[in-house]
């Protein structure tokens, strides 16, 4: 790989962003990288949709999310229960042999008096 170093105009690779409330989040590391991938592909991809509430949600199937960090669908199903069990992210099932609905969800951030 190549490098070269940080000026002060970089051209910055595509990356993740990590919110910073995952890094004191009780999960696996898995399951914080699955969340930064579903958080961008519901913020920044074609593949999210809006229902009728005005909620963005993803459709697919684990193997999708697999693929792109190299584990298994069972991984990736592990780190969405630890997500859900969290409040960070909602599955709804529409129909049977139809991926799920996932909502990525973000935490109300609460102003202290």
């Amino acid at each position: 790989m190549k490098t070269d170093y940080i000026t002060s105009d970089p051209t910055l690779p595509p990356y993740l962003v990590l919110p910073q409330f995952l890094l004191n989040l009780d999960v696996r590391f898995t399951a914080k990288e699955v969340y930064a991938i579903l958080l961008d592909m519901v913020l920044n991809s074609e593949v999210a949709q809006t229902d009728q509430q005005g909620r963005r949600y993803l459709a697919f199937y684990n193997k999708i999310i697999a693929e792109i960090i190299d584990r298994t669908p069972s991984t990736v199903a592990q780190s969405l229960r630890e997500l859900e069990d969290v409040g960070l992210v909602e599955k709804k099932l529409i129909a049977l042999h139809t991926p799920y609905h996932i909502y990525i969800k973000l935490p109300i951030v609460e102003n202290e008096p």
